[in-house]
């Protein structure tokens, strides 16, 4: 009796290689799967706003990559001591303004060189759910443990994932060409949502990564 579900996965013509560049985003799965490829010795950019879930705010921290954004003190909202960014992981905040800043901007520059010459962009989607802040309606990438009454928590359409990265692979591919890009949908249950309200999440990043 097999207690497993075995999964035979075709042989492809194209390969990563150690000697090609590899940038990957997203939620904790990315962030694992870039951590092995390091340890193998492959050239990786692992998640440069730290770890992100929703296709929204990947989405947007790429675009920022491609632009060349830098961040200022408008950008940032002081909160328990620190200083925080609403699309970067807590690993950014500081008590030092300045502090906050030059690591998100020393980041993003970096990363933003890299992007233009990797061969490969690997994007992991972890949640359709987001939370956007109702003063402004600007989807965030962390809470930061901030009031649930300053946001408002909604699921994703279709739809609305693929409008949104429709336009960002167009970019993605007019300033690198040559840039291969797979994206995933990570397998990790999001338990808080529910076995359904996660099935129905799950379903809605697969749906739109099979219509891109």
């Amino acid at each position: 009796m097999n207690f497993r579900t075995q999964v035979e996965l075709p042989e492809r013509e194209t390969e990563i290689r150690h000697s090609e560049r590899i940038m990957l985003f997203g939620s904790c799965f990315a962030e694992n799967i870039g951590n092995l490829l390091q340890e193998n010795k492959f050239r990786c950019d692992v998640n440069p706003l730290g770890i992100l879930y929703n296709p929204m705010s990947i989405s947007k921290a790429l675009a920022q990559i491609l632009e060349g954004k830098r961040y200022a003190e408008e950008d940032l909202f002081f909160a328990g001591g620190l200083w925080h960014s609403w699309m970067h992981h807590s690993a950014f905040s500081a008590s030092d303004k300045d502090t906050c800043l030059e690591g998100i901007n020393t980041r993003l520059n970096l990363s933003s060189s890299f992007l233009k010459k990797s061969n490969w962009l690997i994007v992991t989607w972890g949640t359709a759910y987001v939370y956007a802040l109702k003063e402004g309606n600007e989807v965030v990438g962390n809470c930061h443990k901030q009031p649930d009454k300053l946001f408002e928590r909604r699921r994703l359409s279709v739809n609305e994932i693929v409008g949104e990265w429709t336009l960002l692979l167009a970019k993605l591919k007019q300033i690198n060409p040559d840039l291969k890009i797979v994206l995933t949908v990570s397998p990790i249950r999001h338990a808080k949502d529910g076995m359904h309200g996660n099935q129905l999440s799950k379903s809605t990043l697969l749906l739109a990564v099979d219509e891109l």
